[in-house]
């Protein structure tokens, strides 16, 4: 078995592999055999950056943190509607969590280049648990506030923007640009996992104990991130290097993904789904209390319907190594999360409207496995953090589409206003893909080295 980076390479799969007990020729493989195979050969390839023990203690801390951001989505919009009963209040949360991110992103992608990675993360992990401990400790004592919610989402949102552009630009170190989408489906599958974990138990949690309790498990999730984070002493050094200003740092940066066609069109469509489709998210408890009338194990099961489908799409992703087919996966799921969307907010039906999170959970797990796979495949290890940092601020648009979506939401109601804005997403996204030519044989051409 070849070795590429201290990581072992998949063994193929031979034609003998594929033969059944009855002597089938390769021509004529067992269905069952062969979907077996595959899936079998996918998921050992997936698995090998779980070899290095560096890569495992930043792939728990992942797990640790995604739990408790996707806790924490749940647990605040519910809490926010409960202390205000303002479905524009709720909204107002995602804005107020992503106000920051466009500039954090940028700033702490260009620090991740030029000092070290594990720090910049440890001070963003450390700096949520007191943050969340002290929302906890106002509730436990009977003084929570929304304005407590507004100030501890500013800085999560804040510190999202410090960790994940350094997360990730360490994580493609620590693999190699060879291993980058198997880290990433490993990233997501963390992600998405929590997605399913993380709102069915804030559900439960605030359903038995409430608020306090609810915040009381964040503040342990956070804890639990920030203390795995040890076992990467000395993984995130960067080597000395030339010099120049923040402002020239970012410039530079800039220009390097601007000559980048299909790096600069996904940050165009991050833009756009981050605007239109991904506000939905914070007007789940307003489905589930004014529309289907579920309560808050309902939300939690919606929340968790969502990670299922971006579950299932990770099964799937691992089989698209070329660029080109990176590019379908992204542009394709980004488009199905659009449909899928639009029809879950014209839905009264329980189950259905669960089938439809599912979907789109599938459509959003290609766009964020691919958005990232194909943006750190595709930059130099003196670029990553800063390529990275550049997507930071596109996902930081979101305050502008959250904003946008609650003034819609008072206007024309939930369900209208989540629709509409699904319905423009998926042109406006089918149209960069289309102009950008993603998916097509020029993506190939573009690649730098």
């Amino acid at each position: 078995m070849p070795v590429r980076d201290g990581i072992r390479a998949p063994t193929p799969v031979s034609d003998v592999a594929l033969c059944d007990q009855g002597g089938r020729g390769p021509g004529r493989p067992e269905p069952r055999v062969g979907v077996i195979g595959l899936l079998s050969a996918s998921l050992g390839d997936v698995i090998q950056p779980l070899r290095h023990a560096t890569f495992r203690h930043l792939w728990f801390s992942t797990f640790a943190w995604n739990f408790a951001r996707w806790m924490e989505m749940t647990v605040t919009g519910w809490v926010a509607l409960q202390l205000t009963g303002s479905p524009w209040q709720v909204a107002l949360i995602g804005v107020f969590r992503n106000a920051f991110m466009p500039l954090a992103g940028p700033i702490t992608g260009a620090l991740a280049d030029r000092f070290d990675r594990v720090t910049l993360m440890k001070g963003a992990q450390w700096g949520n648990v007191l943050v969340v401990v002290a929302v906890a400790t106002a509730l436990v004592s009977g003084y929570g506030a929304y304005w407590q919610l507004v100030l501890a989402t500013l800085w999560l949102g804040a510190s999202w923007g410090i960790d994940w552009p350094t997360r990730r630009a360490l994580m493609a170190d620590l693999v190699g640009p060879e291993r980058v989408l198997q880290a990433v489906v490993l990233d997501n599958w963390t992600m998405n996992v929590s997605r399913v974990a993380g709102p069915l138990l804030a559900g439960a949690v605030l359903a038995v104990w409430g608020a306090p309790g609810a915040f009381i498990a964040l503040a342990l999730s956070f804890l639990l991130a920030s203390v795995t984070l040890a076992g990467l002493r000395g993984a995130g050094q960067r080597p000395a290097a030339q010099r120049r200003s923040m402002w020239g740092e970012l410039a530079a940066g800039l220009a390097y993904v601007r000559g980048d066609v299909a790096v600069w069109a996904i940050l165009v469509i991050t833009v756009l789904m981050n605007c239109l489709l991904f506000p939905y998210l914070q007007l789940l408890s307003v489905f589930a209390e004014q529309v289907l009338r579920v309560g808050p194990v309902g939300l939690g099961y919606m929340g968790a319907a969502n990670g299922v489908g971006a579950v299932l799409g990770l099964l799937v992703l691992p089989r698209f190594r070329s660029l080109k087919g990176q590019g379908w996966a992204f542009a394709g799921g980004s488009c199905l999360a659009c449909l899928a969307l639009a029809l879950f907010a014209g839905t009264t039906s329980f189950p259905f409207a669960l089938a439809l999170l599912v979907v789109t959970g599938l459509g959003t797990s290609a766009f964020g496995t691919m958005q990232s796979t194909i943006i750190l495949t595709r930059s130099s290890p003196a670029m990553r953090g800063r390529a990275m940092g550049l997507l930071a601020m596109a996902i930081g648009s979101a305050p502008l589409g959250a904003l946008e979506t609650g003034l819609l939401v008072e206007l024309i109601g939930a369900p209208m206003a989540v629709a509409a804005n699904a319905g423009v997403c998926g042109l406006l996204v089918f149209w960069v893909a289309w102009r950008a030519r993603l998916g097509r044989s020029q993506l190939h051409q573009l690649q730098r080295s």
